[in-house]
């Protein structure tokens, strides 16, 4: 009887610790690849968000200040836009409700506050404060921008707006001095200089900033202080989100008159400065 042969066929062990070790280094590369895509998505996540709400702080501050120190409705009365001093609102006493430096300390060291004072029109109808409440004609709305605690978040710092009205003939401000709404979560630092003109009655055409100071500064000056004619704000805003690399400690970020050290911003989160330089050219 013949016997019948069978041949069998497979891989040795050699060969198969050979195959395992070429799938394990693709698979790392691919592992490591997926990793550097998804850092380079975060990064660029971040700085788009930076990106956003840092123009956004910076346009809706400005558009509030271009508002102010309207000239009244058939009234010459020049009102201050800028409130520096509680005896410039009706009915004020506390202090902390006017522009102050260095109020709070959330975020990264501590943040000015800023008060802006417009007068509503009788051509702007269905106008609306920074809270979203419509504002009749013929009075004042009062805007108070300051970093307060972001309350979904915990003690997160968020630059926030609070907002009040009065008429001529009223003991106080309406609806002034709450929590505000959160204009921005994702804040470091909120920062105010002035710009102040040469004398408090600068001649015609002479309504420009010759130094910029703080609101203290400003306010220690003796009476009559020079006439405000500029605004300067600095927003150090971070990203809503960790990038997921770090890069080692980033540099000083002078913001404006504040340093803001670099070891106090090192949490793998974008960080970037925005400023703005702004005339008041409404005023009278």
């Amino acid at each position: 009887m013949n016997k019948l042969t069978i041949q069998q066929k497979g891989f040795t062990l050699v060969e198969l610790m050979v195959a395992l070790a070429l799938g394990l280094v693709i698979t790392l590369a691919a592992t490591q690849l997926f990793i550097t895509n998804q850092l380079s998505f975060n990064l660029q996540r971040g700085m788009g968000n930076v990106q956003e709400n840092g123009r956004f702080a910076i346009d809706y501050i400005n558009s509030t200040v271009r508002g102010s120190e309207y000239a009244r409705d058939g009234n010459t009365v020049d009102e201050a836009g800028i409130i520096t001093n509680s005896s410039e609102l009706v009915g004020l006493t506390n202090l902390n409700l006017v522009s102050r430096n260095n109020l709070t300390a959330l975020g990264v060291g501590s943040s000015d506050q800023l008060v802006v004072r417009q007068w509503v029109s009788t051509e702007m109808t269905n106008f609306r404060d920074c809270e979203g409440n419509v504002v009749p004609t013929g009075n004042f709305v009062v805007s108070r921008y300051f970093v307060r605690a972001d309350t979904p978040a915990g003690s997160a710092a968020a630059l926030a707006c609070d907002a009040g009205v009065y008429t001529d003939g009223d003991a106080a401000i309406t609806n002034y001095g709450d929590n505000g709404v959160v204009l921005l979560s994702t804040i470091d630092s909120f920062q105010v200089l002035l710009g102040v003109a040469a004398t408090p009655t600068p001649p015609s055409g002479q309504r420009f900033p010759v130094r910029y100071m703080t609101v203290s500064t400003y306010a220690a000056l003796p009476a009559p202080r020079p006439v405000i004619s500029a605004l300067r704000v600095g927003v150090l805003v971070r990203s809503s989100e960790s990038t997921g690399e770090s890069f080692g400690a980033p540099a000083n970020i002078q913001v404006l008159d504040t340093v803001v050290l670099g070891n106090d911003i090192n949490d793998k989160r974008v960080h970037r400065l925005f400023t703005s330089t702004l005339a008041l050219r409404n005023a009278i």
